[in-house]
């Protein structure tokens, strides 16, 4: 037996969105189709998709519809597996649309290719084949959390990529090709692997599309030749709407220009002086624009380790990069040298693909980090850096 029970990183923040999918399909097969019990499910048949006589409401509905517990349970662990952290990604209204277009799309392709048949099509399936491939492309070096009881009882981290592959060419493809079906009769195989292409193919041309608006926003080349985006050009933190929620203090001239004060002799405590004031935003993008003329900013080191974290949390790659390079040339070794470490060396690995760059500073993180679970991370990290 081989189950996926969970995966890693997660990102941060709660999927709202997600829960209420889950809790949709799951009421939907309690309440309306009576808990997969007759008359009720029989009752339900009126609202699954049928290709001899297709509707677009029908399309929509049998996407929440279940044909048995099974089939619910199973749907639902890939959905809280996979679904949080595409939906951190794309945002709630952007996972939403993704998860009912995938779905849609994954639906009128089983029904082009069976259109003759009048067997009802039910069950979420495809949208969350949708799902994977968005998260095959998204968060292709994650790793994928698998229960394993076969001679040995175990769990094992195998990276996200082959997981989901390997699982659509058994399940899906091949007996999609030979007419056979692994799992038994009345898998829409059609579906599954109409939901994760069109998945694929979203997620690529949203990253197309990052990357033009990244283009779009970039702010230069530095001095030294360094090209530094700034992913915080379009940010106003002192909106009306965030200044009576009191979040960030009155507008003062020492946070309006960062590019400014990132050019400045005393960058540093200028820098400092935006994070003592709640300019987060603008204090990252004035260190960031320092960075990037190869100087040595003198931060302290706290306040140096809290804005390359808050890069990386952010997922600014690129930036976190050069944050936590420049920490560890700073501060060789600070306390916080072990943390600089590892976040460093998930960006080598997972990010940029290049495990032998990424092993010492992992290997740094697995003895010093003051983390029991990072140093335990990085330990599992360390067996894909080779």
């Amino acid at each position: 037996m081989l189950i996926p029970i969970g995966d890693e990183p997660r990102e941060p923040g709660t999927p709202w969105v997600n829960h209420a999918l889950i809790a949709a399909n799951v009421l939907v097969f309690l309440v309306f189709q009576g808990a997969g019990r007759e008359p009720a499910l029989d009752r339900s048949m009126a609202w699954a998709y049928v290709p001899a006589a297709p509707t677009l409401s029908t399309a929509f509905s049998s996407m929440f519809m279940h044909a048995g517990w099974m089939h619910l349970l199973g749907n639902m662990l890939f959905l809280w597996i996979f679904g949080d952290n595409v939906e951190a990604r794309l945002g709630r209204v952007g996972y939403l649309a993704a998860y009912l277009a995938t779905g849609l799309a994954a639906t009128l392709i089983h029904g082009m290719i069976d259109s003759g048949s009048a067997i009802p099509s039910l069950g979420a399936s495809g949208a969350i084949s949708g799902v994977q491939g968005l998260y095959v492309v998204l968060f292709p070096r994650n790793r994928v959390k698998l229960f394993i009881a076969m001679y040995v009882v175990t769990i094992v981290h195998v990276q996200a990529l082959w997981v989901i592959l390997f699982w659509f060419v058994l399940q899906d493809l091949l007996p999609f090709l030979l007419q056979t079906s692994i799992l038994g009769g009345g898998v829409a195989h059609a579906a599954h692997l109409g939901g994760f292409a069109s998945g694929i193919l979203l997620a690529l041309a949203l990253k197309t599309l990052a990357a033009r608006v990244a283009q779009e926003t970039r702010v230069g080349t530095l001095p030294g030749g360094v090209s530094v985006r700034s992913p915080w050009a379009a940010v106003d933190p002192y909106s009306a709407e965030r200044r009576t929620r009191g979040v960030l203090p009155a507008r003062e001239p020492l946070v309006t220009r960062p590019e400014l004060v990132a050019s400045a002799p005393d960058a540093p405590s200028r820098i400092q002086a935006m994070w003592d004031a709640g300019a987060y935003d603008q204090a990252a993008t004035a260190f960031v624009l320092a960075l990037g003329t190869g100087r040595t900013l003198a931060l302290p080191e706290p306040s140096y380790l809290r804005i390359c974290a808050r890069l990386y949390e952010r997922a600014h790659w690129d930036e976190a990069r050069l944050g936590f390079e420049g920490f560890l040339k700073t501060y060789p070794t600070g306390r916080g040298a072990p943390v600089a470490a590892f976040g460093l060396g998930m960006i080598l690995l997972r990010r940029d693909g290049d495990p032998a760059a990424a092993r010492p500073y992992l290997e740094r993180a697995s003895r010093d980090h003051p983390d029991p679970a990072v140093r335990a991370m990085a330990l599992r990290e360390l067996g894909y850096a080779t």
